[in-house]
């Protein structure tokens, strides 16, 4: 257990990261939690209490040692990520990581059976890559899920949706054109040539559009884990499910120095299915939580493009080495 002074990682300091997918995608996750459910609840708690600072709410309030466990423990966790990635943080990056907080939205069973309401509801915000709003250097994204969030007949949902990644078979035995869709992966590719790095910017809200497409292929990976019968029959589109302690991390810049288009990505929402005779109580406290660190190369460490585009294909070679090509033997720890 921890101490109310010091942040205590529940691993022995060897941290092991899986494959999720294929590449070009790197998407990587931690096999089992880098930190306790305690320790997710007290992060909870910290952001809680930070964005609510100055309401009259005083339900997050905390005292000055829960403050500094809090933020210590924070430490620990920012340094893991740092070793995971091999990109230890700077002065340049975000220090405080985005906090996310999803509550359940409640709808009627037969929108689960039309794609187009589905999306609206489970994908409202869309697809988007994380060198949106302007943030080219961010090369990598972390994501630490703090709540457990588990489908069952009536709530569904919650996962992080990548619509282009393959997901990992134990080798990397695909060229990028038989794991990807053509069609899809020339949708995303065409999204960030007229520079939209995010689906509801294409204003083109046609079936068959660019940003539509992308998010369908969302919806088309969740109906294929639910099996539904609305699921194509094909093997691009992975869901990670948050699992409380849990991290990812995956790069947001290809080997060219530029967005990786199969990157995009999307949060869903929390689902809930109304019925008659079922009490919402549960539904009203179950929540998912995220904290979100994004890593981005340092304007020092380059002087033009062919600078950063080398630093961001040195740290995925980094990462295809650690990870990828040790696959066949074993996990890497670290």
């Amino acid at each position: 257990t921890s101490s109310a002074g010091s942040a205590v990682i529940d691993s022995d300091g060897a941290i092991q990261m899986t494959p999720l997918s294929c590449t070009p995608l790197l998407l990587l996750q931690s096999s089992a939690p880098i930190i306790s459910n305690e320790q997710c609840a007290t992060l909870i708690t910290y952001f809680d209490h930070i964005t609510a600072a100055g309401d009259d709410d005083t339900s997050h309030a905390l005292d000055a040692t829960q403050i500094d466990y809090a933020k210590s423990l924070l430490g620990d966790v920012h340094d893991i990520i740092d070793k995971v990635t091999n990109c230890p943080r700077h002065d340049g990056e975000r220090q405080l990581p985005r906090y996310v907080r999803y509550h359940p939205r409640k709808i009627n069973e037969e929108m689960l059976l039309d794609p187009k309401k589905l999306s609206d509801v489970l994908l409202p915000d869309g697809c988007h890559v994380d060198t949106n709003n302007g943030k080219l250097f961010r090369h990598i994204t972390a994501i630490l899920y703090l709540t457990d969030n588990e489908s069952n007949a009536y709530s569904f949902g919650g996962g992080t949706t990548f619509p282009l990644a393959k997901p990992w078979a134990g080798e990397d035995t695909a060229t990028e054109d038989e794991m990807n869709d053509d069609a899809l992966l020339n949708s995303a590719t065409r999204l960030l040539e007229r520079n939209i790095h995010h689906t509801k910017r294409d204003t083109d809200q046609s079936a068959h559009s660019d940003g539509r497409r992308i998010e369908m292929a969302g919806i088309d990976a969740f109906n294929r884990d639910h099996a539904n019968n609305n699921a194509l029959n094909n093997n691009v589109g992975l869901r990670v499910m948050p699992q409380a302690g849990r991290l990812i991390f995956f790069h947001n810049i290809n080997d060219d120095g530029m967005s990786d288009a199969t990157s995009f990505h999307g949060g869903e929402e929390l689902i809930s299915i109304l019925t008659a005779n079922r009490q919402s109580s549960l539904d009203a406290e179950r929540t998912k939580n995220i904290l979100v660190f994004f890593k981005e190369v340092p304007l020092g460490a380059f002087s033009d493009l062919d600078g950063f585009t080398e630093c961001a294909a040195k740290a995925r070679l980094w990462t295809r080495q650690a990870y990828y090509q040790c696959q066949q033997d074993s996990t890497t720890n670290f």
